[in-house]
């Protein structure tokens, strides 16, 4: 995968964060790297990359860059309507680029579009897809697709916004099917929306590999934003399937023997009486219809007599330690990434968790078989002194004079093999550290 941002909140100018492997370096290629099997001849990608550097340097505005892009594309169709603002957030310290557009590009592979009964494991093939827009908080102003089927870019939508005319402009290419339903697909995108999305919805099986990797494979999880719905889908299938939530946590040394799920209906007789009773209508006004969602932690008992289930004892989720609460959270994005080779974005991915774990978890996915890849966020230096990445894996943000974010890659510096990685980073060889004032 490869993703260019411009202008948005830290980031001013364009900047790329490319998970292509570098052909300079040879170590840890079957291990770190992938082959994508595709028609055309494409290097080797990246399983993993760190994002080093410090405080409001720009890491979460990076994250938050790929959220904003998974979240327009594959929900804001449905979740907003014609004339609701785009909630896009530009560069502001700048007066130039409170102006401009916002820019997002990503370069990635999808399967083909088949139909079930055309799809075995010769016929699918991988291909390389160029999707980007620009917009602003009233419009996308523009939009493009490119395929690459054969190694060979094509065309198969331009979307410009004309000042003049107050209209859009598109252009198809020859290889983009849909004949006359493609006039339809135009009538029926917003302006505050996008024509992928729009022609999805409105059937354009053609497009729909592309949408789904935005919906299916693609998941962000931001610091600040870990909610629990990716474990509970796991928890609410089959009994094998939660048991594979039970065994992460254990295997992540956690004391979990079960998780029980209860679900029923919102009753209004379950808020604190003393509630302020303009909180208690809006929480009565939002979640009746609702299921609420209780979770039941199960551990071993120790001290008899206790409240236990059984020989057990039940903690709810709240009653969880930080660092539990959090594994808990990723459970179910991360064994989506491993079962179907998606990419997973963490912002702040060591908050709560112990070094080892951290490492644990990058060790996991950094094996022949796995073709999962794992972009995020840390302060945890030690990685870098610990062997499990290339050069080209590990990246640094810091601001520049004019305090717009920079990415750059340690790729960038001439770095011997065995360089003391973690030591020369704190003493500010590869600058993303923080500069300290008198306190």
């Amino acid at each position: 995968m490869q993703f260019k941002v411009e202008n948005f909140r830290s980031i001013g100018e364009a900047q790329t964060l490319d998970l292509i492997a570098s052909s300079a370096y040879k170590e840890l290629i079957d291990r770190n790297t992938l082959d994508l099997h595709a028609e055309e001849k494409l290097p080797r990608i990246l399983k993993t990359a760190a994002v080093y550097g410090p405080n409001a340097a720009g890491k979460t505005s990076l994250v938050m860059a790929l959220a904003f892009l998974r979240w327009f594309v594959a929900d804001s169709l449905t979740q907003t309507q014609a004339g609701t603002a785009i909630p896009v957030v530009p560069f502001r310290l700048s007066p130039s680029f409170r102006e401009k557009d916002s820019s997002f590009e990503v370069v990635f592979f999808e399967e083909e579009w088949k139909e079930p009964a055309e799809k075995t494991e010769e016929t699918l093939r991988s291909i390389r897809y160029q999707y980007g827009f620009r917009l602003n908080q009233k419009r996308v102003t523009e939009e493009w697709l490119l395929a690459y089927p054969h190694g060979r870019p094509q065309k198969w939508f331009h979307r410009v916004f004309d000042p003049g005319s107050q209209s859009y402009r598109y252009t198809f290419g020859s290889h983009f099917l849909g004949g006359r339903l493609r006039e339809d697909w135009k009538a029926q995108t917003r302006d505050n929306a996008l024509f992928l999305s729009t022609s999805v919805q409105l059937n354009s099986y053609q497009l729909r590999p592309v949408f789904d990797w935005f919906k299916s494979r693609l998941n962000v999880m931001n610091a600040d934003g870990k909610n629990p719905s990716r474990t509970l889908s796991w928890l609410d299938q089959k009994k094998n399937l939660s048991q594979r939530v039970e065994s992460f946590l254990r295997g992540m040394d956690l004391s979990v023997d079960e998780i029980q799920v209860d679900r029923k209906p919102f009753d209004p007789q379950s808020l604190p009486p003393d509630m302020p009773h303009p909180l208690r209508e809006r929480i009565i006004q939002d979640l009746t219809g609702e299921e609420v969602v209780n979770l039941r932690f199960l551990h071993p008992s120790s001290i008899d007599p206790a409240p236990t289930v059984g020989d057990r004892v039940a903690f709810s989720l709240e009653e969880q330690s930080a660092g539990t609460q959090n594994l808990f959270f990723f459970a179910g994005p991360w064994l989506d990434l491993l079962d179907n080779s998606g990419i997973l974005v963490v912002d702040e991915i060591d908050t709560s968790l112990h070094p080892l774990i951290v490492r644990r978890l990058v060790e996991q996915l950094q094996c022949p078989s796995c073709r999962g890849q794992l972009i995020f966020t840390t302060h945890d230096s030690s990685l870098l002194s610990s062997g499990l990445f290339r050069r080209d894996q590990i990246w640094f943000v810091e601001k520049t004079p004019q305090w717009e974010t920079e990415l750059y890659p340690l790729s960038d510096f001439p770095v011997q093999k065995k360089e003391a990685l973690e030591k020369r980073y704190l003493n500010g060889r590869y600058g993303a550290i923080p500069f300290f004032g008198d306190l």
